[in-house]
């Protein structure tokens, strides 16, 4: 049986439309402190999408460039998923990170080491919001890693 059919009688099934969504993503940051990032990526054994090294210089799409002050590993559900509904990112998060679920443990007993979980999530019409089932929670918890929310809500042109 599958989350979806298990979970039938949810009042928030899943919806990869999510009609309140305009966009969403789930991404694991890993600040290093002092170590390079690359040992992230080799004691997981999971690439990241993108990784920075302190004192690195970067440019951003408005062409400004900065020194990046902390190294970091990061992991995004970004292009791996249409949905727009922030559950099915998290479940591909959560599919990537859980089988280094030791790992990931004994990188929060480092020093200077700090991760987290962050839910960046766009409104499409200024109302509503994501929703996250107590399976995503227990998830999360059973690998120590707190969850932030990024929420942008634009709402509807006035223009009409």
């Amino acid at each position: 049986m599958t989350d979806d059919q298990r979970n039938d009688n949810r009042p928030t099934p899943y919806d990869d439309s999510y009609p309140s969504c305009e966009r969403t993503q789930a991404e694991l940051r890993v600040y290093t402190g002092d170590m390079d990032p690359e040992w992230v990526s080799q004691r997981l054994g999971v690439q990241p999408s993108s990784q920075q090294r302190s004192g690195e210089r970067k440019v951003n799409s408005l062409g400004r460039e900065r020194i990046v002050k902390r190294s970091a590993w990061f992991l995004s559900s970004e292009g791996k998923s249409s949905s727009r509904d922030l559950r099915r990112h998290l479940d591909w998060l959560l599919e990537m990170i859980e089988p280094s679920a030791s790992q990931l443990g004994e990188l929060q007993t480092i020093p200077g080491i700090t991760m987290y979980v962050t839910c960046i999530w766009w409104s499409a019409k200024g109302q509503g919001g994501p929703t996250l089932w107590p399976e995503h929670m227990r998830r999360l918890a059973e690998l120590n890693l707190e969850c932030q929310f990024d929420i942008a809500f634009f709402g509807e042109d006035d223009d009409d």
